[in-house]
């Protein structure tokens, strides 16, 4: 995933601190293992390689469900199939009764980006929850973070995604997901309509109780043309959607 993960623990001392987080880094390794288009050997890597029905998994499996669901809710702003030349949708096709998927077409390119990570994060949240931590923040690469319960010293925990610190959202038992230009000014986010990576002087802020969801709807709104975006939106009346000036 590329992408470096901090967790801060509250109420931990520094052996179960270290074993807490030893376990996640294991779990996600595995996740990578399963969803990255760039590990060799693996099930998205066997799909983008072939063109005949491979055996998806079971976790590869239900984020293909999923992110097809997610792409009919979003209008066709959220796809994994973007990066490819071809329109064709969907993109790939399900064996429901094997765990099996399929490109459509030599020119699909399936890469789960974003999701992957949003994905992740909601493992570890249901790993936290089952170790019983109650109070816990964690962080992918400062654009999808996740409070879990509240700071020692107030009722959430305070997340500025933007070096402007007044631009704060409270956190609790939430996750909050930022998309746009990467850091150095690198344009990833592609318009599955367009075809382009838009560049809008701001970035998409979405939060709600699902980091996936957060992701994929942060995803879906840079993509999308600003009169697309409520509409979107209005199916996800749980989550809130903003922007934040650069």
């Amino acid at each position: 995933m590329h992408t470096v993960v901090e967790i801060l623990f509250v109420s931990h001392d520094e052996k179960r601190a270290r074993e807490e987080a030893d376990n996640m880094k294991a779990m996600a390794d595995c996740l990578e293992a399963e969803l990255s288009r760039h590990f060799g050997g693996g099930p998205l890597h066997r799909l983008n390689s072939s063109l005949s029905f491979e055996d998806a998994g079971e976790e590869l499996f239900f984020c293909l469900e999923l992110c097809e669901q997610f792409r009919g809710a979003c209008k066709g702003y959220f796809d994994i199939a973007a990066l490819g030349p071809s329109r064709e949708r969907p993109a790939y096709l399900l064996d429901t009764s094997g765990h099996r998927a399929k490109r459509v077409s030599g020119d699909v390119i399936v890469d789960l980006g974003g999701f992957a990570k949003g994905y992740a994060a909601e493992k570890i949240r249901k790993y936290l929850e089952g170790e019983g931590v109650s109070d816990a923040l964690v962080n992918f690469g400062n654009s999808t973070v996740l409070g879990v319960g509240h700071h020692p010293l107030g009722d959430c925990w305070k997340v500025s995604p933007s070096s402007d610190e007044t631009k704060c959202f409270n956190l609790k038992n939430s996750a909050l997901s930022v998309s746009g230009v990467q850091a150095d000014g690198r344009r990833h986010i592609v318009d599955p309509v367009t075809m382009t990576c838009p560049s809008k002087g701001y970035d998409v802020v979405v939060t709600g109780k699902s980091a996936l969801l957060c992701e994929v709807l942060s995803t879906a709104l840079y993509a999308a043309p600003e009169r697309m975006q409520d509409e979107i939106m209005n199916k996800f009346p749980a989550y809130s959607a903003g922007h934040i000036r650069l």
